[in-house]
């Protein structure tokens, strides 16, 4: 294959896709600029990415869009982790619900061209969202700028995708994104399967793999979100159809704080919940799979060289 291989942004330089390694496509590092808990979180941080990087953990996508992008900059430069930050935007806000893909563009070139929040930090990847269906205006005219945006600059659009992926993926599509390069979150919560069952849900999220899109998984040991055997039969069937290079599997840490003390999310709804944080996928999640009946080789394809066939692009 002719071209060279575009360099992949990082928060502490550039990478190619080969120096990846294990990883990580959906994460966040909680920090927040101004936040009283700031040095709580930076440590915290720190201290699971290193726990994370002891088992292997090589990459991940921070997929916020990040509230304090030098605060992850420091990050990297403390644990050795490549850390990928996002342009783009999740849930709309009131105020942003008016704005054209012209606005959204406007914010994502702004970082692409001169790097995030004043750093020389650029964007990996582009970052989308929707509620619910069906999909509002302005969220539409998110997507249109994403794929936009992904035309002119190659990057990969990570979505978050609750429910409707294949009408998101159908609007990106519409708007000339790269299907290939675009991969879509959290799409086996139960809650966002609008009354499908599981069988019907396989269907359904095959017709977006067919199109060469990738879905992430994060939802393991999250099982008040779905339930393990469920997942397991996604996975499983999915695989047995051929798409076994059409899925990822990542964690989606984030915390807050509540009168306090740190809160990791969905941690009390879930037992063991404190312990779903970034070295869970490979202690925990990945050995579950496994034990579950999915080959190394195909865990290996969900946290290698799937993420690094998302985030190659080739030159003319």
């Amino acid at each position: 294959m002719s071209g060279t291989i575009r360099p992949i942004p990082t928060a502490t330089g550039e990478i190619l896709p080969d120096a990846m390694g294990i990883t990580s496509l959906h994460e966040h590092i909680a920090l927040r600029q101004g936040d009283v808990h700031w040095d709580e979180s930076m440590a915290y941080a720190i201290t699971e990415l290193k726990r994370a990087k002891d088992l292997g953990l090589h990459t991940i996508a921070d997929v916020g869009p990040p509230d304090d992008v030098a605060g992850i900059r420091e990050v990297a430069r403390a644990t050795g982790i490549n850390i990928i930050c996002c342009t783009g935007f999740y849930l709309l806000q009131r105020s942003q619900l008016g704005m054209k893909a012209a606005d959204f563009q406007d914010k994502m070139l702004k970082d692409i061209e001169h790097g995030l929040q004043g750093t020389d930090v650029r964007p990996g990847v582009i970052k989308t969202a929707s509620t619910r269906m069906p999909i509002r205006p302005a969220e539409r005219e998110l997507f249109i700028a994403a794929a936009r945006i992904q035309q002119r600059y190659h990057l990969p659009i990570c979505i978050h995708s609750v429910s409707g992926c294949a009408e998101q993926q159908s609007i990106l599509e519409e708007a000339g994104a790269d299907l290939n390069h675009c991969y879509f979150s959290h799409i086996e919560a139960t809650f966002g399967w609008a009354g499908r069952t599981v069988e019907q849900e396989v269907d359904y999220l095959e017709g977006v793999v067919a199109k060469g899109s990738t879905l992430s998984f994060n939802n393991f040991g999250n099982w008040n979100h779905t339930k393990p055997e469920d997942l397991a039969r996604i996975i499983h069937e999915l695989t047995r159809r051929g798409y076994a290079d059409r899925m990822v599997a990542t964690m989606d840490v984030t915390w807050s704080f509540e009168h306090g003390k740190l809160k990791l999310l969905w941690e009390d709804t879930n037992v063991n919940g404190k312990d779903r944080t970034y070295a869970y996928l490979l202690d925990t999640a990945v050995p579950w799979m496994q034990a579950n009946g999915i080959p190394k080789a195909v865990t290996d394809q969900f946290i290698i060289d799937n993420p690094r066939r998302i985030f190659t692009h080739r030159t003319a």
